[in-house]
């Protein structure tokens, strides 16, 4: 897993259309690599639906929290 991540640099982020969520109520967020690679919260390890993330620092506080998912019409 870490090799897939290590050295890599986000392209882009956005956040998943209806369209590419499928039957999902929750649109995550999208993060693309440079590599293609593109990466996509999930809820659980059975992929049911999009996730959110958290944001942490141990030193500093943030300015966001996190990224919550965004619910469809």
């Amino acid at each position: 897993m870490t090799k897939a991540l290590v050295g890599k640099k986000i392209m882009s982020v956005r956040y998943m259309t209806a369209e590419e969520a499928g039957d999902w109520c929750k649109l995550p967020l999208m993060f693309s690599l440079n590599d293609g690679t593109v990466i996509i919260p999930l809820q659980d390890d059975e992929q049911n639906e999009g996730g959110s993330l958290e944001f942490y620092h141990p030193e500093t506080e943030l300015e966001e929290a996190g990224a919550p998912v965004m619910w469809r019409d």
